[in-house]
């Protein structure tokens, strides 16, 4: 049954004064709100707070039927009233049954739809969530997946959204905890679009531009850490100048971020010429353009090189390369053998002693892409890339014709960056991305001394959040 309009406007104004007391309707009939779904209660907010009866007793004077007038289910709408909170406020809430979907009608605009089950697996109460871990209580084996609620409400002038469930349970969701959680087509994309990569490519055009930070503004200034981890994300290169040449310096930078990853090279790792080395690096032999120990399940997301001494003449300088330009001129230029170099996985092993005694090895494709076709890694490194082949015969000639591509892709002047490091100078880069490589260098003309180690982009994404948060950063 449906109040006429005209009937329910005399009782509207007349509760217009009133603070938040609930009317509720028997499930199966509703007050005329506009929506299709099924309602059965009716919540109404003003400054004074009559009793029951007297909310019961206006509705049937305006012709409501008595029998009607009871306390159950789910359709509420709020008055709006002042309050000290910013933001959008809960005007109506509903249950709609045969979405099974909690409708939430913001002042603002627009109504979200909040899935029953959802709502009863993330309840904030402190019996299903502990609020100081941060960490969910109600386990899936206790979660009914068929469960409805008996009643939805707002109030605290729309700010809270309250749900009754059949087992008595109480739950209660705060207006910007939800919105935050919207399941509306554009909160998905713009939530989507946070998981982005915002990948800037780049050449050899880079080396007029190198960004670059003060190594000690680094260790100080919070913004000057975000900027410059921004960046090491987005470019995949970051120069940091008036580093102390002593060793060390790596552990004071990664512990304002994080802290260091071990390898099988220990916590920081010498890159000097030495007899019976471990690593191919650790000779004055020319490195060709690579990523670091895809010899690892999970390879270390970031490299960073401090440069305490620098060789003099000719020599020692690095190459930088963007794998991720690299990999889209392949596609564009040799799509087959983009196909194959990110479908096809090789063998890449090491075998040693150092910090301690090891055997790494791993299988995987030289480009990974992401679930919509980007490209996500490059694993590309020809000094532990392995003998052993896990392919067919009639594989290998294409495989090695799609390496070769990609190498000669790589090696092209628009593409390479040179840079011979000074002493006072860090260079860290995307592991994952930034290709790197080095000429060959005379030990006549002095030492070469450069200190390297390893982040984590796990951690430095947390570290990310977290100073954005606390700087007020937007995007």
């Amino acid at each position: 049954m449906a109040i006429p309009l005209a009937l329910w406007r005399p009782f509207q104004r007349s509760l217009a004064s009133q603070s938040p007391f609930r009317i509720s309707v028997r499930s199966g009939q509703r007050l005329k709100v506009g929506s299709n779904g099924p309602k059965s209660s009716i919540t109404c907010r003003g400054e004074h707070t009559p009793p029951l009866q007297q909310a019961s007793h206006l509705l049937c004077r305006v012709g409501f039927p008595p029998q009607l007038v009871q306390a159950r289910r789910s359709f509420s709408v709020l008055r709006r009233s002042s309050r000290l909170e910013e933001g959008p406020i809960m005007e109506k809430v509903c249950l709609n049954e045969a979405a099974r979907v909690v409708e939430v009608e913001w002042s603002e605009g627009g109504v979200s739809m909040f899935p029953y089950v959802w709502l009863r697996d993330n309840c904030q109460c402190q019996q299903c969530f502990n609020p100081d871990s941060r960490a969910r209580l109600f386990l899936m084996a206790d979660l009914d997946v068929n469960l409805s609620p008996v009643t939805a409400d707002v109030y605290a002038a729309g700010t809270m959204l309250t749900v009754d469930w059949p087992d008595g349970h109480h739950s209660q969701y705060d207006w910007s905890w939800l919105k935050g959680r919207c399941f509306s087509t554009q909160a998905l994309e713009k939530r989507g679009r946070d998981w982005q990569r915002k990948t800037k490519l780049w050449g050899s055009e880079l080396a007029h531009d190198l960004p670059k930070a003060d190594f000690p503004t680094l260790l100080t200034d919070d913004r000057a850490l975000y900027d410059f981890l921004f960046r090491l994300d987005s470019v995949g290169l970051v120069l940091a100048q008036n580093v102390p040449c002593e060793t060390g310096q790596l552990e004071r930078l990664a512990n304002r971020v994080a802290f260091l990853r071990h390898t099988n090279y220990g916590k920081e790792f010498v890159v000097k010429s030495k007899p019976n080395p471990s690593n191919v690096a650790y000779t004055s032999a020319k490195l060709g353009l690579h990523t670091d120990l895809p010899q690892y399940n999970y390879a270390p997301g970031v490299q960073m090189l401090h440069c305490i001494e620098q060789c003099k003449g000719e020599g020692g300088d690095n190459h930088l390369v963007d794998g991720f330009n690299v990999a889209y001129q392949l596609k564009e230029e040799n799509p087959e053998a983009f196909r194959l170099l990110t479908t096809l996985k090789v063998n890449f092993q090491d075998e040693g002693i150092d910090y301690h005694r090891f055997y790494l090895r791993e299988r995987r494709p030289i480009i990974s892409l992401d679930d919509k076709g980007n490209v996500e890694n490059i694993n590309y490194n020809d000094q532990v890339r392995d003998s052993i082949l896990d392919l067919p015969t009639d594989q290998v000639q294409a495989l090695y014709g799609a390496l070769k591509a990609y190498n000669t892709i790589m090696y092209r002047p628009k593409n390479c960056v040179r840079h011979k490091m000074a002493a006072g100078e860090m260079i860290a880069f995307n592991n994952t991305r930034t290709l790197h490589g080095r000429l060959a260098y005379s030990q006549t003309g002095g030492t070469r001394h450069l200190q390297g180690g390893y982040l984590d982009w796990d951690e430095i994404y947390s570290r990310m959040r977290v100073l954005k948060t606390d700087l007020g950063i937007q995007d």
